[in-house]
């Protein structure tokens, strides 16, 4: 036959393919088939020159056949097993057994070589003791090549039979044909070791660790929604991704067998039939694995008993040992009894309760529809609350009762020797027990540092000594007693009275920029050598603390407004005070800007109208100030000796005006810039002519101009056309003041714009903001008479 070496996977070592299939996230089941190879375990040969003898896993070729040795003929078989445990149930779909020669007597003989499943053997063969050659094998297919290294026999048929019958392994003979057996001619030697590729199916296991939600299958639970999922334990040795398929059925109706599918990766599978349960129905059910090409065996068969009915009865909560309307009952760790009744309602066998947010537990009733008792120790005080809903046999809960009730406050109390102290100074603090519930002993701690655990004294008290040292810390002390019942009560103790020994700071009321200010220090932490201060969070500077408790620092502040000063003290043995924060108005030096004229809160005077504008200083000694109006190169004038010195502005536009003044002081300090804003008033004369709308070319416009600008001395106007302005035009004013002139639209073909600006002028030559008009020339225009005023 020919060479089927194509047909199955390579041929070297122990190799395991599992095929399965996933469409759209959705599993279906497996290939199931599994690709593999096995291996001979051992291998022997017999020699007819010595017929007693077994030559088991000998070093060396496999010979078959015959050769000569030293005069001497050997006849020879080599044998070859398998080990089929782990095919055990299998289903072989094809099989490929192959072997290597490796030395060939003769290659033009043609090649013989047999190969043949043997009886099964309990001792190693010899030449006098073969054992029953019983089915050949179809083969070998060969390559035309002499040796052949590879050499196969279709072993699929053989090696079923050999797993049907249950065969813990398989042996082979590799022998030469009678005819050519004994002719040294056709002698051959094979590599030692055989191999078997084969595509194989095992069925799954019987599935095993039933169980039906948290029951083992051996109980009948009662459950309730939910509680029949049914689990097990699954596996197949060929691959991980298989089905279980459950099925279940009332026991009383096994015709109504119903199934549900899991597909199962790995070896747990699991089905939960909740919807398709009815209330009070026991069932049975089992599970069995399957693959696209075999299934196990029905499990073993389990039982529950569906109860979907919940209880209707809302149990409830009473307690002689708390209740709401005396708070002084009980208290932390103080253990209370709470009764809980299901009222007669029989179906209820337990509670579950909580209390608090961290409290909670089960009771059993004494009875079905009576009462259970939860000892429940509170662990905070104030108004709590209790919760409860019965249970039936089968986990459903009916609806809540509630019970509120009461802790009263039990926590030791702190007496502190004395009550307030400075920092450093020691005092003894004395816890004692609440009323009655005495104390063996007290958990303490500091600003929530360690527990410290003290014993009580035989009075139930017990005495701390403390030193507070750090100014930054609260030294708040929680305590708790250890009552004589062991438990733990609620807390006690607070917040230690401390003087902190901050020192205050005396600011002077006229701090002002860049002037000396002189800020008083005055120690409270007895005992203190030294302040350490900064200004404006800058660089800490330390100065020591005189006789009467007092230092002064100097700052000279560079900026008006807030500034801060932080000030501590530090006593010789190092003890650091709190610190004190101030915050320091400092005045602005800069000097005050006055104007009647142009008044900063509003509108002001005319365009080119003179103003005075006066500056003065809180400053002591100003000489001179010195400003800038509108940016222009500063001008310096002298003070009075007042202190005081008035300039006179001319604001020539309606923009907002601005002056910046700073004063020097006959020492040469020079001041911030004081800042001042003003907003003249237009004086441009109102522009009145006697055509609206869109002008004629050549049509004649006259126009008056009426007085706004105080001292007025002319007025003057200019023509701008098609984006060509004229010259100035000056215009007198007559007796009255007004002026007035004409103007002729300019002789155009095509659509223009014109505009008329207008604006006054004083004896000064200073002139006004403008008024303006314009028009639309438009040779299709109609004449317009009507006065427009602008």
């Amino acid at each position: 036959m020919g060479s089927r070496r194509s047909s199955l996977p390579a041929r070297t070592g122990v190799l395991a393919v599992t095929a399965a299939l996933l469409l759209a996230g959705t599993a279906l089941p497996a290939s199931a088939t599994e690709y593999t190879s096995i291996q001979s375990t051992s291998w022997s040969f017999i020699d007819s020159a010595q017929p007693e003898k077994s030559f088991v896993d000998p070093a060396g070729d496999a010979p078959i056949g015959a050769k000569v040795d030293h005069g001497k003929k050997h006849v020879s078989k080599s044998y070859f097993t398998f080990d089929l445990s782990g095919l055990r149930g299998a289903k072989v779909l094809s099989a490929e057994l192959s072997g290597k020669e490796t030395a060939v007597a003769d290659c033009s003989a043609p090649r013989g070589t047999e190969l043949w499943v043997t009886a099964p053997a309990k001792k190693a063969p010899t030449w006098n003791d073969q054992p029953r050659e019983l089915t050949k094998l179809a083969g070998p297919g060969s390559l035309d090549v002499c040796p052949s290294d590879y050499l196969d026999w279709d072993a699929g048929p053989v090696l079923q039979q050999a797993i049907d019958a249950g065969r813990p392994s398989l042996t082979l003979v590799l022998r030469l044909p009678d005819s050519q057996q004994y002719n040294p001619r056709f002698g051959r030697t094979y590599r030692p070791l055989l191999y078997v590729s084969l595509e194989k199916n095992q069925p799954p296991t019987t599935p095993t660790a039933l169980k039906t939600g948290t029951h083992a299958c051996a109980e009948t639970p009662l459950v309730r929604h939910g509680g029949a999922a049914m689990s097990a334990t699954v596996s197949d040795p060929d691959d991980n991704s298989f089905t279980a398929e459950f099925a279940w059925w009332p026991v009383d109706h096994p015709d109504q067998r119903a199934t549900g599918i899991d597909y199962v990766y790995g070896s747990g599978a699991y089905f939960d039939p909740d919807a398709q349960l009815a209330d009070g129905v026991t069932y049975a059910w089992q599970v069995r694995a399957k693959d696209s090409l075999a299934t196990s065996a029905w499990s073993e068969t389990c039982r529950f008993t569906t109860d979907f009915t919940p209880p209707a009865t809302a149990p409830v909560i009473t307690s002689t040992d708390y209740v709401y309307e005396v708070p002084g009952k009980g208290g932390v760790g103080i253990p209370g009894d709470f009764t809980l009744d299901a009222g007669g309602d029989t179906a209820i066998v337990g509670f579950q309760w909580q209390a608090g947010y961290t409290d909670s537990g089960y009771v059993a009733a004494d009875r079905p529809g009576g009462k259970a008792t939860v000892r429940y120790t509170p662990r905070d005080d104030g108004p709590m609350s209790m919760s409860a809903y019965g249970l039936d046999a089968a986990g459903n809960h009916g609806p809540s009762g509630d019970y509120r009730f009461f802790v009263a406050r039990n926590g030791p109390s702190m007496t502190c020797t004395p009550a307030r102290a400075f920092l450093g100074e020691t005092r003894q603090c004395t816890f004692a027990p609440h009323g009655t519930d005495g104390a063996t002993a007290y958990v303490y701690q500091i600003d929530g540092g360690p527990e410290v655990t003290l014993p009580a004294g035989p009075d139930g008290t017990a005495t701390i000594t403390v030193t507070p040292t750090d100014a930054t810390k609260s030294y708040r002390v929680s305590v708790r007693a250890r009552m004589t019942n062991g438990n733990l009560s609620g807390p006690g103790g607070g917040q230690l009275d401390i003087d902190r020994g901050a020192p205050t700071v005396d600011v002077p009321a006229d701090a002002m920029v860049g002037k000396p200010v002189v800020l008083t220090l005055h120690a409270v932490l007895p005992g203190s050598a030294s302040f350490t201060y900064d200004w404006d969070y800058g660089e800490p500077a330390t100065v020591p603390v005189g006789p009467d408790g007092t230092a002064q620092v100097t700052v000279v502040p560079d900026r008006p407004y807030y500034h801060t000063v932080q000030v501590y003290t530090t006593t010789a043995a190092g003890l650091v005070s709190a610190t004190n924060e101030e915050s320091v108005m400092v005045g602005s030096d800069a000097p005050s800007i006055t104007s009647t004229d142009f008044p900063e809160c509003c509108e002001g005077g005319y365009v080119t109208t003179p103003g005075t504008f006066t500056f003065s200083s809180a400053l002591p000694g100003v000489v001179s100030y010195t400003y800038s109006y509108l940016g222009a190169a500063p001008v310096t004038v002298p003070a009075g000796p007042d202190g005081t010195a008035s300039v006179t502005l001319t604001p020539l536009s309606t923009d907002t005006q601005y002056l910046d003044v700073t004063s020097k002081s006959a020492d040469g300090w020079v001041s911030q810039p004081g800042y001042y804003r003003f907003y003249p008033k237009s004086a441009a004369p109102p522009l009145v002519c006697d055509a609206t709308g869109n002008l004629r070319p050549g049509q004649l416009v006259h126009c008056t101009l009426t007085p706004v600008q105080p001292g007025l001395a002319s007025y003057g106007y200019d023509i701008t056309a098609d984006g060509e302005t004229g010259p100035d035009v000056e215009v007198r004013p007559g007796a009255d003041g007004t002026g007035a002139f004409e103007f002729t639209a300019p002789a155009t073909d095509t659509k223009i714009w014109l505009y008329v600006d207008a604006w006054s002028v004083n004896a000064a030559g200073q002139r006004t903001d403008t008024s303006y008009t314009s028009y639309y020339v438009d040779p299709n225009a109609a004449a317009s008479r009507k006065t427009n005023a602008v």
